[in-house]
């Protein structure tokens, strides 16, 4: 990696995203439990389910160590992804 990061510190890091994937996969399954209404709940799992996957994109598929121009290529597609996804479940479509 071109970070210049020990291996020890990038394991490190790398188990911590794996502990955070873990407690937000039981978050997940702990908030279907919970009744906060129809739209809600939905929007908290599609929140939680961004979490993870930007969890990924930034450390397992390294986008962390990209340049950060081509950040803005992931970013920007990302938000309005999010955005109507977001906006078409609050509208029930």
């Amino acid at each position: 990696m071109a970070s210049g990061e020990s291996f020890e510190q990038i394991q490190k890091s790398y188990f911590k995203v794996f502990l955070a994937l873990m407690v937000l996969t039981a978050l997940t399954v702990a908030v279907t439990t919970i009744h906060f209404g129809d739209v809600l709940n939905i929007v908290v799992g599609v929140l939680i389910a961004v979490a993870k996957a930007a969890l990924v994109i930034w450390i397992f598929m390294h986008l962390k160590f990209d340049n950060r121009r081509l950040r803005y290529f992931v970013y920007v597609p990302a938000f309005f992804f999010v955005t109507f996804v977001l906006a078409l479940t609050v509208l029930g479509l």
